[in-house]
């Protein structure tokens, strides 16, 4: 597991600010939707306050020697060059990334690796190949992150983070979520995998000692979404091999943090 500190220093200290996390692109596949991701790429480096994460599947990391490959379904079939395609749909927010990152404030929060990259290549692929030129912090396949929101230099409000990427299959993220809540005490539990994007509130008791009484408290849970379609036309692919397939619903969802007001919420 990694761990790392995030500071996010407010303009205004009622600014909210919005984490849309990027999850499950598998760039090299047929059913990477790649104008979608430029449409959310853009959309996290012009909008203020909007930060992200890379949840891991970056890229699809199939080839013929694996289980899971069907001809016709995987367009790029050189492992590093499914990675350049990624390096170069993702360039303008890793650009504008490092202009940031000189500011004290980057746009991207880190990496993770995904199945589909860690079940291919080594740790030090994706270190050397995807985090280090792009100055990116490498979060493994689970970590937890604190959230510290500032005004002034003075700490408005903080939040814990536990994201994964997650395993395993099945068709409902919010049984994955649940088993994310055991033994990992966190306000936000963010896993991709599963494809199905999906935010869920919820409140959990606990005791406030300032107040010396029982206070509710609002987490989040959820499954990050994916850019890549179920299935294609005329292509024979790993999900037509399967029984009760929901197709996925594309895009992203996005968590909002608002530190005056304490409180946090989500969408799809």
């Amino acid at each position: 597991m990694f761990s790392k500190l995030i500071e996010i220093n407010l303009d205004k200290k009622d600014d909210v600010i919005h984490l849309e996390p990027i999850g499950d692109a598998h760039v090299g596949h047929i059913g990477f939707q790649e104008d979608l991701y430029k449409e959310r790429i853009k959309a996290i480096m012009k909008r203020d306050n909007r930060y992200t994460i890379f949840m891991g599947d970056q890229v699809d990391f199939i080839n013929p020697l694996d289980k899971r490959w069907q001809e016709g379904s995987v367009t790029i079939l050189s492992k590093d060059d499914q990675r350049k395609k990624w390096q170069t749909v993702t360039q303008p927010l890793l650009d504008y990334n490092m202009k940031q990152i000189d500011k004290g404030q980057p746009k991207i929060w880190g990496l993770m690796a995904g199945n589909h990259e860690y079940k291919v290549i080594d740790q030090s692929y994706i270190i050397n190949q995807f985090c280090t030129p792009n100055k990116l912090d490498y979060l493994g396949s689970k970590a937890m992150l604190g959230l510290d929101i500032k005004h002034k230099g003075k700490t408005i409000r903080r939040w814990k983070l536990f994201v994964q990427h997650g395993s395993g299959g099945g068709s409902n993220p919010l049984t994955a979520l649940d088993q994310m809540k055991v033994n990992h005490i966190a306000d936000v539990y963010l896993m991709g995998h599963l494809h199905n994007k999906l935010y869920k509130g919820e409140r959990v008791v606990d005791f406030n000692f300032s107040k010396g009484s029982v206070v509710y408290r609002d987490i989040g849970l959820g499954n990050t979404g994916t850019f890549c379609e179920t299935y294609t036309d005329n292509v024979d692919g790993y999900m037509d091999r399967k029984n009760k397939v929901t197709p996925s619903k594309l895009g992203t969802i996005t968590i909002s943090f608002d530190a005056y007001q304490g409180k946090i919420h989500g969408h799809e």
